[in-house]
């Protein structure tokens, strides 16, 4: 996934997981919403992004799984299934690279 990929998804607060498996998540995902639709960014691909280094640098083989659409509502998506925005993932991120 590219930088501007993730920035575009960034704008959105896309609800984001990371660390899920995604073996058959595509599944799992659309028994909740019919309208889902993911894509999935690696921690290296991540780490190269934004420049995450040290002990804030994912696993490059980390599955970081972002909802690109969803039709209920993204409180739920937080409330209910634990997941973060990704402008939050990101801007922490960046926060502790001191940026």
């Amino acid at each position: 996934m590219t930088y501007e990929r993730l920035e575009e998804l960034r704008n959105q607060s896309a609800p984001t997981w990371e660390g899920l498996s995604t073996e058959g998540l595509d599944e799992q995902l659309k028994e909740i919403d019919p309208e889902v639709a993911f894509e999935v960014c690696t921690g290296k691909e991540m780490n190269d992004a934004y420049g995450l280094t040290g002990n804030n640098k994912y696993p490059d083989d980390l599955s970081i799984v972002i909802l690109t659409n969803w039709s209920i509502n993204m409180m739920d998506w937080k409330l209910k299934f634990g997941c973060r925005w990704l402008d939050d993932v990101i801007d922490n991120n960046l926060m502790r690279e001191g940026r």
